[in-house]
């Protein structure tokens, strides 16, 4: 056959009734649009004008989008599917002519090109911000859309209609050239780039103006938002530098926790987590949505492209009509591969929306939650009615229990839609029959509804034990040293071990439903179709075909996915209760009170142990519930005016910010920073103030003796410090605010006879006292009493006496008697006091030097840790010892067990579907009647009912190791931490150890079980894939090594960045827990000095920080998903070409490669199971150590 555009006969050149009567001329037209732009564009793009053209330089180049870019990519990705379509079409129709007529599928390759270029070069137009250039893209539009409509009229009078497959090609390029000329219409009367003097100006997004801000999903273009693209620079330059904080950077604007805390927040109704979540996120929620339907919609393409795959076996040349074309095998083999593709970047769109809101929703609720810790009573805290044990739970477990909930709600509306088009599609294949098997699923459902509302009860009983249990474990830590002190250790463990009983007694419940479950999720399908075949089999009078068993059986799977996914929706709704805090009723501790201070002296406050001296403190801070009476502040304190008094009676805070107060606590709390920081507070640094300051305190000897000086860091709970030197620091910082009034709540109450005296001169009596502050002293040095101007004594909750030490003589003979003796004691005291000083004097020197090799020993203890964080930096190494401990601390003998069940539950699984292919091919090819079925459908029914047993055996198998392995972890995890030296507890933050018994055992007990149950189905069910389409398309092994050389790369290279983000989530979570327990415990003082404001800040900032972190690691699982998948979908496709797809003669085992096939690159699950399961060893590796 000779080559020529029109072919070999002269004919096909006639010209005689005109040219645009030629059908190879008017194809030969529609060449030139396509060359016009390939030869404008081509040198454009080559000699690379945009770089020079880019009037704005910003760190990444797709920083602004032009009216219709999403519309636009997405009219081009279709053009250039129908492009594809055409040169398929043509390719078979010039394979039934005599001749070559490259006029038939020439253009359509030209027109391929010419759109790729088109989508090329609009992306550099767009990206250098130079719309002018546009003016080429119109042009081919609009000379594409006059050619295509020319030769659609033509076709039209040759009397051609819907059914023929060129005209629908034609009509459909002629509506998608007419939308992209429209597009490029509306850019230019937006722009106003043409024929306007002025055009209109675009500035970038502000968030790409920060280059600080590197998350670019919600800015780069469509292409590169559905493959994560622009991820690839972070996921590669991972394995040779670890990713840190600096290079995730910060959260775009929109996605901050201040931005959708405003967005969420309902200041004038009544408090709803519903109508919030609506308000800010509805939007999002429905993108994920309609993303959800749509894959949910095309994954029914391959059951349908299966049964036409398995029942078509030659390629004809006659495929000319619509309907011909779309039964080729060849032809659905691509469209199986076409709808997978698309279902999977539509599923991993809707995941990744429905994760960004959700960390939003997080975001916006952790903000909230930390501003009702601020307005939290005190006694709430002290009365054990909140504790910090609570409030980690709350923002550890309960906020992303919340998170992934709103992950999962798609699943709810997606349920309907899938059953009822799953039912369809099985009425179809099989007839009536098929209602038998989906009349199963239906009866079933009520039972899986049953079991998920179940797991909810478990669920929310198991919490309500671990806040018992870790309300426990924080009374433990709290008070560990005197637990040590006395041997309580196991005492207090044996308290936490019962109530620890209680929680795996509820956890039991739990990993029950959560077996049966599991078991109703894998033995649904199995007894629907055992049920559905059976029927068809006996009551049915045609044979079972390859086609409808498979299909059929690919359906039952689709209909059984909401069963699963609804059982997890419903776990992960907890329902959050007593959410407002208040006052507990009957708890008036002061009453009768009538005083008044001073401005600008200072006042004492004394009486006995109990008697409402720190709560009148209290009180006037606002911290009490106001049963009566007000606190009235003066409105114009300030230094040097003249005395006025500046309180007077019961405790009301109208406002807050017409004054200035610093307090310090009789209980010393100390911020996670340095000691520098933690004087100063937040206020500026002053050099000469803080000399002054730490010298009144007698805080330089002790910062000497720190490794670092002031720029120690001393934690929450004062790391290496005494309670002296906690309580020094915290009176420093009173001191060292420049504020009008100071509260000191028994500041002596910690410090030797000799410091306190030191205090008192140096600090208060010449410090605050010669900058004029009122100064509020709670104390019970009597002696101190002769240098008060203004005294109050206390009793029983009242005030007994107030006045000048005079008047209190005078008034009150017998009290002030009381006080001469108490202070002649403690006189006598301070004298001992100070003759053990001078005895000790001479050890000064030798105590010095211990204390230098004690510092030594310190430094080499840091760098054994330095050079422990080191080795613990190995990214490569994944944590196989972690995951054989967690394993074996279940028991060899349920180990054993787990695994034996698995393999045998996945052989019989295997089995089933060999023997419904011998089943299916034996009817095709002989045609047997019913009598013979007997022996197939016997052996097919014990193979399914042993398939269901089993499925029971090995779910039950799973979480009773799971359980098991729960409570041996926990016990040897609380006793490894409190027999731990006393040292561990002063370097570790509290909120790090409560993490470890909140959101780490929370992951063991509930969440390793059931992924380490669908890891190995999953893993098994690829292994006894890639089994049978080896066994049953042997050519398959030839596309399976670059697909495993593919897979390889990508899991090197995603693994070390998975885990760098893994740990920099966890390390950033740390910092957030140890901010609000932190909070929890200052937070007297926080609202005394009216530094809400800063650590809310603080809040939102670490916040953001560990959102980011979280994103991008979310990102990272979406990039794996994209990138594995369509490796998947591209073997699939070139096995099934190489294997011929479907042999005749054996059409039940080549159904069964192709449904192996499909279920290959529908199971995602592993690969997001690995990463999960990743995810959870690294919280069960930081509980090992």
């Amino acid at each position: 056959m000779s080559l020529s555009f029109c072919g070999n006969n002269i004919s096909s050149y006639n010209i005689y009734d005109g040219v645009l009567q030629n059908p190879c001329f008017v194809d030969a037209l529609n060449l030139v649009p396509h060359v016009f732009l390939l030869f404008i564009t081509f040198p454009i793009l080559f000699i690379g004008w945009g770089s020079q053209s880019s009037k704005v330089q910003i760190h990444h180049n797709t920083w602004l989008h032009f009216p219709g870019h999403n519309l636009r990519w997405i009219l081009t990705f279709a053009l250039l599917f129908v492009h594809v379509c055409e040169i398929a079409e043509g390719i078979v129709s010039d394979s039934r002519r005599e001749s070559r007529h490259l006029h038939l599928f020439m253009p359509a390759v030209m027109g391929f090109v010419a759109t790729t270029t088109s989508i090329v070069y609009y992306h550099n137009i767009e990206t250098s911000n130079f719309p002018k250039l546009l003016l080429a893209l119109f042009l081919y539009w609009v000379m594409a859309f006059i050619t295509k409509t020319i030769k659609l009229v033509k076709y039209w009078q040759s009397g051609w209609g819907v059914s023929d497959l060129r005209f629908c090609i034609t009509g459909i390029m002629v509506i998608l050239n007419g939308l992209l000329m429209a597009v490029e219409i509306n850019v230019i009367r937006v722009r106003r780039y043409v024929f306007f003097m002025n055009p209109q100006k675009v500035k970038p997004p502000e968030d790409l103006q920060d280059l600080g801000v590197r998350f670019l999903q919600p800015f780069v273009n469509l292409l590169s938002k559905a493959t994560y693209w622009w991820m690839n620079t972070l996921i590669i330059s991972a394995h040779k530098k670890p990713i840190d904080l600096k290079a995730i950077g910060k959260l775009p604007i929109a996605m901050r926790a201040v931005t959708n805390y405003v967005l969420a927040d309902y200041p004038n109704r009544t408090p709803s987590i519903w109508l919030a979540m609506y308000r800010a996120f509805g939007r999002p929620i429905l993108l994920s949505s309609t993303f959800r339907y749509l894959a949910d919609l095309l994954g029914f393409a391959g059951p349908l492209c299966i049964s036409g795959i398995v029942q078509t076996h030659a390629f004809t040349s006659e495929t000319l009509s619509s309907k011909e074309f779309l039964e080729n095998s060849y032809v659905l083999a691509v469209l199986l591969f076409l709808a997978l593709i698309l279902q999977r970047t539509f599923l991993q769109a809707s995941y990744y929306v429905t994760i960004e809101t959700g960390i939003n929703l997080r975001g916006a609720l952790l903000a909230m939650i930390y501003n009702k810790i601020l307005r939290l009573s005190t006694s709430n805290l002290s009365m054990g009615e909140m504790t910090l044990g609570q409030i980690n739970n709350l923002v550890a477990i309960e906020t992303n229990q919340l998170m992934w909930f709103l992950f999962l709600c798609p699943n709810l509306w997606a349920m309907p839609v899938q059953i009822i088009m799953g039912v369809i599609l099985l009425y179809n294949l099989l007839g009536s029959s098929a209602l038998v098997g989906a009349a199963v699923i239906v009866l079933l459902a009520p039972i899986q509804y049953f079991i998920a509302t179940k797991l909810a009860e478990a669920q929310k009983s198991t919490l309500d034990y671990s806040t018992e249990r870790l309300k426990k474990t924080n009374e433990i830590l709290k008070g560990i040293k005197l637990l040590k002190l006395y041997a309580w250790e196991h005492i207090f463990c044996k308290s936490v071990e019962e109530t620890r009983m209680k929680e795996l007694s509820s956890l039991k419940t739990f990993a029950l439903y959560t077996s049966l479950s599991i078991f109703m999720n894998a033995a649904i399908p199995i007894a629907a179709v055992l049920a559905t075949f059976v029927t068809h089999a006996y009551a049915s009078g045609n044979n079972l075909k390859p086609a409808e068993a498979f299909a059929s059986l690919s359906l039952f799977h689709i209909l059984v996915t909401p069963l699963f996914l609804l059982s997890t929706v419903v776990r992960f709704a907890v329902k959050v209760t007593n959410g407002y805090f208040s006052w507990g009723s009957g708890l008036a501790t002061l009453s009768n009170i009538d005083i008044r201070i001073p401005t600008g002296q200072l006042t004492m406050v004394v009486g006995q142990v109990g008697c409402g001296k720190s709560s009148l403190l209290l009180a006037i801070l606002g911290e009490m519930q106001t049963l009566e009476g007000k606190v009235h502040w003066s409105k114009n304190i300030c230094f040097g005016q003249e005395r006025r008094y500046c309180c007077s009676s019961r405790a009301h805070l109208p406002g807050r910010n017409r004054y200035s107060v610093a307090y310090a606590a009789q209980k010393p709390w100390l911020l996670n920073a340095t000691v520098e920081e933690n004087i100063t507070f937040g206020s500026p640094f002053n050099k000469q103030r803080y000399k002054a300051v730490t010298d009144a305190c007698s805080l330089q000897p002790d910062i000497d003796l720190l490794p670092f000086g002031d720029q120690t860091e001393i934690g929450e709970r004062g790391i290496n410090l005494s309670g002296g030197q906690r309580q020094r620091i915290c009176v420093a910082r009173a001191l060292y605010q420049n504020t009008n009034i100071v509260l000191l709540d028994d500041p002596f109450s910690a410090l030797d006879i000799h410091l306190s005296d030191h205090l008192m001169q140096e600090g208060i009596l010449k410090f605050l006292q010669d900058d004029k502050r009122t100064l509020v002293l709670v104390t019970h040095k009597l002696q101190y009493l002769t240098h008060a101007d203004w005294i109050i004594a206390m009793k029983d909750g009242t005030v007994l006496r107030e006045g000048t030490l005079k008047d209190i003589q005078t008034k009150d003979v017998e009290l002030y008697e009381h006080w001469k003796t108490l202070m002649n004691r403690q006189d006598q005291e301070l004298e001992k006091v100070i003759r053990k000083t001078l005895r000790r004097a001479m050890y000064s020197r030798e105590a010095k030097a211990q204390l230098e090799d004690e510092d030594e020993e310190e430094e080499e203890e840091e760098d054994e840790d330095d050079n422990m964080s080191t080795v613990m930096r190995l990214r490569t190494k994944m944590p196989w010892r972690t995951c054989w401990r967690y394993l074996t601390s279940g028991g060899f003998f349920l180990l054993f067990l787990m695994i034996f069940s698995k393999l045998l539950k996945h052989s019989v699984i295997v089995a089933i579907d060999y023997w419904l292919a011998t089943w299916t091919s034996e009817y095709s090819i002989n045609n047997t009647g019913k009598a013979d079925q007997t022996y197939y459908v016997a052996g097919f029914s014990i193979l399914c009912g042993a398939g269901i047993f089993l499925c029971l055996v090995t779910s039950l198998t799973v979480e009773w190791m799971g359980l098991t392995a729960a409570k041996n972890l926990h016990h040897n995890l609380l006793n490894k931490i409190i027999l731990g030296p006393i040292r561990f507890f002063d370097t570790t933050p509290l909120g790090l150890i409560l993490n470890r018994f909140s959101a780490d055992t929370n992951i063991i007990d509930q969440h390793i079980p059931p992924t380490l149950e669908s890891l190995t189905r999953s893993t098994l069910l690829c292994l006894s894939a890639i089994g049978m389409i080896s066994y049953a398309t042997p050519v398959f092994l030839v596309a399976l090594v670059p697909l495993g050389v593919a897979f390889y790369f990508i899991q090197k290279y995603f693994r070390v960045a998975s885990k760098d983000l893994q740990e920099l989530d966890d390390t950033t979570q740390l910092p957030l827990l140890c901010h609000f327990s932190e909070t929890a415990e200052g937070l007297t003082t926080i609202r005394a000095f009216r530094h809400e404001t800063r650590f809310k800040q603080r809040m939102l900032e670490l916040t953001d920080t560990n959102n980011i972190a979280y994103l991008f690691l979310s990102a990272a699982n979406r990039w794996l998903e994209v990138r594995t998948v369509r490796s998947s979908h591209d073997f699939e496709m070139e096995a099934q070409q190489k294997g011929g797809l479907v042999q005749r003669g054996s059409q039940g085992k080549g159904a069964l490669s192709v449904l192996f096939f499909f279920c290959v690159c529908e199971e995602d699950w592993p690969r997001a199971n690995i990463c999960c399961q990743s995810s959870s060893l690294f919280s069960l590796e930081e509980d090992c150590h």
